[in-house]
């Protein structure tokens, strides 16, 4: 008649208790990992901007460098010197295009990212 007022034994209940507890824990850390992917996806989203940032400054420095370039008149050496900086503000125009789009790629990561984090 024990057994009809309380279906469960003492013992049964404990290790309800320890699975109960087991799987919280379980939950806890998988809530600390989804936390530091969203972080980790954050930070690659502020680095992709700053990345931006920088390459935008390097091609209006490019940009200015080529403006104040083609106001100068002098000799053919200078022309050949002016034209030799050109070619290396060209060079620096098409590294920040190429930072520029690492930085389009790490926000697609972090997008994605986010993406797996919710399934």
């Amino acid at each position: 008649m024990v057994g009809e007022d309380c279906p469960e034994t003492p013992e049964e209940l404990e290790r309800r208790a320890e699975a109960l507890d087991e799987r919280e824990r379980e939950l806890a850390d998988r809530d600390a990992e989804v936390g530091r992917r969203e972080w980790m996806a954050d930070r690659r989203d502020r680095l992709a901007d700053r990345r931006d940032q920088i390459a935008d400054e390097r091609e209006e420095l490019a940009d200015e460098r080529e403006r104040r370039a083609d106001e100068r008149e002098g000799t053919s050496e200078q022309r050949e010197r002016d034209r030799i900086r050109r070619v290396g503000e060209q060079s620096k125009r098409t590294e920040a295009t190429a930072r520029r789009e690492q930085a389009d790629i790490d926000r697609e990561i972090a997008d994605t990212e986010r993406g797996s984090e919710s399934r």
